[in-house]
């Protein structure tokens, strides 16, 4: 999975918005010793990122939360363009995005859920995930968020 993938999709959905932005970031870190998910997150996130919980999950319940989330229609009042979604660019982008996310669910060793009670890096309104994916020497972090 590479950032310059989700900017463009943030760019996309961004673009021609009513009250609506798009946040989608990757962090990955190297592991140099086994370290727990609450101390990653923090190190990735700061101290100021506040755990409200944590799970693994199952790799075939990723990609239907991103997917949900980044093909999010909103309404009259907020959301994404409807020309936005439909444009040719933004559905390869997610197609893109899939297989990225597919190499990463199937290259880890555990994946996690999070959710943040304090300190994340936008500010969820309409929707939000967070992934941590772990492999015996790094650990990523795709986090997405939508705001008004």
């Amino acid at each position: 999975m590479d950032q310059g993938t989700l900017g463009k999709i943030a760019a996309i959905l961004n673009a021609g918005s009513t009250n609506y932005s798009v946040f989608l970031k990757l962090y990955e870190v190297q592991l140099g010793s086994q370290i727990d998910s609450t101390a990653i997150v923090q190190m990735v996130l700061g101290t100021g990122a506040v755990l409200g919980g944590i799970e693994e999950v199952q790799s075939g319940s990723v990609w239907p939360e991103v997917m949900e989330a980044v093909l999010y229609v909103g309404d009259s009042s907020a959301g994404p363009s409807s020309t936005a979604l439909k444009s040719g660019q933004f559905t390869s982008l997610v197609e893109l995005l899939k297989a990225q996310v597919d190499t990463m669910v199937k290259t880890s060793a555990t994946i996690e859920t999070f959710w943040l009670r304090n300190g994340h890096p936008a500010y969820p309104v309409f929707w939000d995930f967070a992934f941590l994916f772990r492999t015996d020497a790094t650990a990523t972090i795709f986090i997405g968020a939508s705001s008004d």
